[in-house]
């Protein structure tokens, strides 16, 4: 065989050996999840908060080595608009087309609802960081569906003491004709009426209200000693036209308006004296070493990006740890399965959030990839507190009573809110 006839043959098998091991070799498996945000629409702000969240999450576990077979954490975003029809738009988008087994999202329980209707069939799991409509407990989703944010049931009950504690005792309410805001209206009127109190009226208004007269002049009729408001960023006009109207009892806000932007917008067009002393609730992380951790790593990335917010934006930590928790459960499924579906996520969600297993905390990515490498058990605890599903997939968390000092978003005391023998919900301490 001359020279070249035998370079040419080595080159041959050289190559054919080169083909052979790449093809033995595992490729990484698909790690996207997908994301429906409402980056528009009345909840926007929420949208774009979650968005950076996620974005930062993803730079950590990519950055701590990603998945155990080299695989990195990939996004598929979309955005709901924080609307109903939109969000069964994008989530067969993201089922049919980008073939996610996984979604978090949406922001708001309108969305999140009709958005499980393309999900649940699908078998993709849907894990929402901020729908607390006490209806999505309610859906037959076959345990498809998560939140790492709690039921709404908790926080009417806070509502309603906070109610009573004010000293009223007839109240009125205005609040969004969805599933988020006629579902914390039910909740806070039952509990506030447990309490001794009347509930006059609850006046509802369709998401797409831009003239708010006639549930202004509902909720006033009987003079309730206050009007509470449940809400999105149409709060700003609501208010603004109940001050024209010379209505300006309102107070109790829930955490739909809890963002500063609306509160300065309002200071621009009523009298800014009409915002002092009203109080609001929202759910809220347990004070735990992980919520400190996630709110000084959120501080610092938003300072890197050059954003000087200073106070942490309502559900960031329940929208870290609902990502947080899909990535550990792909990876679960990864090395006992060596494959990805929407059945081996919902499978290994709990397997990964609840106890027994060892303390995986906040920004551990990697410790968890090693301890699930060795078959260990874990147990997630995460910015938002322990994140413990139930059965219906719901978690347990405090809530926040916040104020308005000056016409700015104050924190105030952390209630301890449990489930009672009866099944009611009911505030067991504040702090």
């Amino acid at each position: 065989m001359n020279r070249q006839l035998k370079f040419f043959f080595l080159f041959i098998v050289g190559l054919s050996l080169a083909l052979i091991t790449s093809c033995n070799q595992q490729q990484p498996l698909n790690y996207s999840i997908g994301l429906s945000l409402c980056l528009t629409g009345s909840l926007s702000n929420y949208g774009q908060h979650f968005q950076e969240v996620a974005e930062m999450l993803q730079e950590q576990i990519n950055e701590q080595g990603g998945f155990a077979d080299g695989g990195k954490l990939v996004y598929v975003l979309r955005d709901d608009g924080t609307n109903p029809t939109q969000a069964n738009q994008i989530n067969t988008d993201l089922v049919n087309n980008a073939k996610v087994a996984a979604i978090m999202g949406h922001c708001s329980s309108g969305a999140t609802i009709p958005g499980s209707s393309v999900t649940v069939p699908a078998k993709v799991v849907l894990v929402s960081p901020s729908a607390t409509s006490p209806r999505v407990t309610e859906l037959r989703d076959d345990d498809y569906v998560f939140r790492t944010a709690p039921s709404d049931a908790l926080q009417g009950v806070l509502l309603a003491k906070l109610a009573y504690d004010k000293g009223y005792r007839k109240i009125s309410i205005i609040a969004r004709n969805d599933a988020y805001g006629g579902g914390l209206a039910t909740e806070m009127k039952n509990a506030f009426e447990r309490a001794g109190g009347q509930v006059a009226k609850v006046a509802l208004y369709e998401e797409s209200a831009t003239d708010y007269t006639a549930q202004i002049t509902e909720a006033s009729q009987d003079k309730p000693d206050a009007i509470s408001i449940i809400a999105f960023q149409e709060v700003q006009a609501l208010l603004t036209q109940m001050v024209k109207a010379g209505v300006t009892n309102f107070d109790l806000f829930a955490d739909g308006t809890k963002d500063q932007t609306n509160f300065d917008a309002l200071a621009k067009v009523i009298v800014p004296e009409l915002l002092k002393d009203k109080t609001g609730s929202a759910p809220a992380s347990a004070q735990t070493d992980g919520s400190a951790r996630f709110e000084k790593m959120y501080k610092e990335y938003r300072t890197k990006k050059k954003q000087t917010e200073e106070q942490i934006f309502v559900y960031t930590g329940n929208t870290y740890d609902a990502i947080f928790l899909l990535a550990l459960a792909m990876q679960k499924a990864a090395l006992d399965k060596k494959k990805i579906s929407g059945e081996l996520i919902r499978e290994n969600l709990r397997a990964v959030a609840n106890p027994p297993g060892e303390t995986i905390g906040v920004g551990e990515w990697k410790k968890a990839v090693e301890l699930l490498k060795q078959g260990k058990d874990i147990n997630y605890e995460g910015a938002s507190g322990a994140v413990d599903f139930d059965k219906n997939g719901d978690i347990l968390s405090p809530a926040r009573v916040w104020f308005l000092v000056d016409g700015k978003i104050t924190e105030g005391q952390l209630c301890q809110i449990e489930q009672q023998s009866d099944g009611v919900y009911a505030v067991t301490g504040c702090q």
